[in-house]
């Protein structure tokens, strides 16, 4: 994979093909989530921030995405919860093994596991961030100007 799009049509592949997840999203900032509804298990993806490297002569980008599983259960009924909140973490790392079988140059942060409580429902959430690297051109080809 060498660029986002490639990353994009990756990801959003895992979440069409596994059975646990009903919704993928790809959002242009958090601002975009609010007030949204979304189907039982979704997956959010948001380009958070970039860099442009040359370290070692190996020129790369690097994307970083801030990352969210996403799921509802009925609020008064804590073994729900506690399974949602399971079920979450699961996905997240099935989605690092699909990854790294694909060969992917990318890692996952730290997993945040929170729960938010609506009128009806809880909100179980696992929010990391999956960073990305993909290979440049090399700086001896013309400059497009």
């Amino acid at each position: 994979m060498n660029n986002l799009s490639d990353f994009y049509h990756l990801i959003k592949e895992f979440c069409t093909d596994h059975n646990m997840i009903n919704q993928f999203l790809f959002l242009g900032s958090e601002e975009d989530l609010q007030n949204r509804e979304f189907n039982y298990r979704s997956v959010v993806l948001i380009p958070s921030k970039s860099n442009v490297s040359r370290d070692l002569s190996r020129p790369i980008y690097t994307l970083s995405f801030d990352c969210a599983v996403l799921d509802r259960c009925i609020n008064s009924d804590e073994l729900a919860l506690v399974k949602s909140t399971e079920e979450n973490l699961f996905v997240v790392g099935q989605l690092q093994d699909y990854l790294i079988q694909q060969d992917e140059n990318c890692y996952i942060e730290d997993v945040d596991v929170m729960n938010m409580i609506t009128e009806d429902d809880n909100i179980t959430s696992a929010m990391f961030e999956i960073t990305v690297s993909f290979a440049r051109n090399n700086y001896k080809k013309g400059i497009d100007i």
